[in-house]
């Protein structure tokens, strides 16, 4: 992994956490477009083992772990050993190029997989009720994480097995009746999963802070704010071709599922009755559903990060389908061994980029363990490293330059009790903010918008309230970040409110006092 902090996606789990660990509610107490799993795991663990990166990172080392061992077992219950290794290979390249740490993509991810391959015996007999029980409890768990993506995988859950009793019974009361015997543990298990969770919150937030945050932001808002096209794809990223693969592996499965269909109707008619199907047919129905909900819930901002929920279905589907191909006329299987191979290109891309910019930088952990006793690296970092913070405690994550003297500021400018403003230049338009600051100099956000997203911050109203809670927690310090000033997306994040009230507030409270780079602290004016 690398040891620079993320300052937005990692930054805004961890400042989260924190707040939570404070006592604040998320939604009520402060903006949080997710589910509260992740930051209220990470507040445990903080408590449990000390507030530190080092903690987040492990947490997440061990989900990563947990995905990569899920695939490695399903590819293997359906393929050989060799297959099975190259996948798992293939799945770690994909997260390490990703360089995500901390995020719900990852828990979701192996909560999807294990959820879908507990239901698959229903393909072949019934699905033992201990079994229905814990899968539905996978999906709970998966909505406190992501409600979207949960509340997804339920749904797909119930259309896989209604298909599954389907193509097994006939008769449309005796089909209804062995659904609901065979559905309702599943319902049982997500409901003692989900529904404590949303009294306990109801009980201390109002409904209408979560639906804002979770429903009716993203549904009005996502879209304008952050939508990126289809990427090109070009000698140099390559790793766009994860957005392309799984559209072409969908729609081999589909072709398997539809050819083999085909003949197990013409079966059942020349039998008059219906032929049981093959253990790995109800796979390719299982994960082929999966892969299209995940794709089509990335296809807003399309990019391999958002496209990742579906993209490690793909790899088990193509896994498959190459383990069989033996099944399927030669052009189809010329095809689904160029699908194999080429799903390790992308993949392989992604992770030299990260291979590379921790060269660059020298930011690798691998790197630091192996130096430490060698050198003692530049002199900014040897500073750093002796400073007692949630960044160094443990082991010693180095953030950008600019960002480490702000830091180093703030600690020594302000004490624990008092609070912080962390915004960017310019108001009037947000394409996203630092995160991390927060967290690691354990100050608490001044205000509830600590996570800034387009077409929210700069709204006229969000303003009002910013500048309301900044003068009712008066921050001795804020600290104002430029460096998104050149970041240019083809949404909203690229255009201007024309809303300057924070701006006019922060120039009129408060004067610059320091500047590191692209980091300007400023200090609030005397009365």
């Amino acid at each position: 992994m690398t040891r620079r902090p993320g300052f937005y996606d990692e930054g805004i789990m961890l400042t989260g956490a924190m707040r939570v660990a404070a006592g604040q509610i998320p939604h009520r107490d402060f903006h949080y477009i997710y589910g509260p799993a992740e930051i209220y795991i990470l507040s445990g663990l903080f408590k449990i083992f000390g507030t530190s990166l080092l903690a987040e990172r492990l947490f997440d080392l061990l989900i990563k772990a947990l995905l990569v061992t899920s695939v490695y077992a399903i590819v293997l219950s359906y393929c050989r050993r060799a297959i099975a290794i190259f996948i798992s290979a293939v799945t770690i390249l994909w997260l390490y190029g990703m360089k995500e740490f901390g995020i719900a993509t990852t828990p979701v991810s192996l909560l999807n997989l294990v959820g879908s391959y507990l239901i698959l015996p229903a393909f072949v007999g019934r699905v033992s009720t201990r079994r229905m029980f814990a899968a539905g409890a996978i999906s709970g768990i998966a909505v406190l994480f992501r409600p979207d993506t949960g509340i997804a995988l339920a749904g797909i859950h119930a259309c896989v097995i209604a298909i599954a009793i389907y193509l097994r019974f006939k008769g449309t009361g005796n089909r209804l009746v062995i659904f609901a015997s065979t559905f309702w543990p599943y319902l049982l298990g997500f409901a003692l999963l989900t529904i404590p969770a949303a009294l306990y919150y109801l009980s201390v937030a109002p409904l209408a802070a979560m639906l804002e945050d979770i429903v009716f932001y993203p549904a009005k808002y996502y879209h304008r704010g952050r939508y990126l096209p289809f990427p090109g794809i070009h000698l140099k990223e390559l790793e766009n071709l994860c957005v392309y693969l799984p559209i072409a592996i969908a729609v081999i499965s589909l072709y398997a599922l539809a050819t083999r269909l085909r003949a197990r109707l013409g079966d059942a008619a020349r039998l008059d009755k219906i032929p049981q199907p093959q253990e790995w047919f109800g796979f390719l129905v299982t994960f082929t559903i999966l892969l299209i909900v995940m794709y089509l819930k990335g296809v807003v901002r399309v990019a391999p990060l958002q496209m990742y929920l579906a993209i490690v279905p793909s790899l088990l589907l193509i896994a498959v389908l190459f383990q069989h191909q033996s099944s399927f006329p030669r052009p189809v299987r010329i095809s689904i061994s160029c699908l194999f191979w080429l799903s390790l290109l992308p993949a392989a891309w992604s992770a030299l980029h990260e291979v590379r910019f921790e060269y660059v930088w020298h930011s690798s952990v691998a790197e630091r363990i192996l130096s430490s006793t060698r050198n003692a690296g530049p002199g900014t970092e040897t500073e750093w490293c002796k400073m007692a913070n949630p960044l160094t405690t443990g082991f010693c994550f180095f953030p950008e330059e600019d960002r480490v003297h702000a830091i180093e500021f703030i600690g020594s400018h302000t004490h624990p009790g008092q609070t912080l403003y962390v915004g960017v230049s310019h108001h009037d338009r947000i394409f996203a903010n630092d995160n991390i600051i927060y967290f690691a100099a354990q100050r608490i956000p001044a205000t509830r918008w600590s996570h800034f997203d387009p077409d929210l911050q700069n709204r006229y109203d969000i303003q009002m309230q910013m500048v309301d809670e900044l003068e009712r927690n008066t921050p001795p310090y804020i600290v104002l970040d430029s460096e998104f000033e050149l970041s240019r997306e083809p949404n909203d994040s690229s255009k201007s409110s024309g809303v300057m009230l924070l701006d006019r507030y922060i120039h009129d409270k408060y004067q610059p006092s320091e500047t590191f780079g692209t980091m300007s602290v400023w200090q609030r004016r005397s009365p």
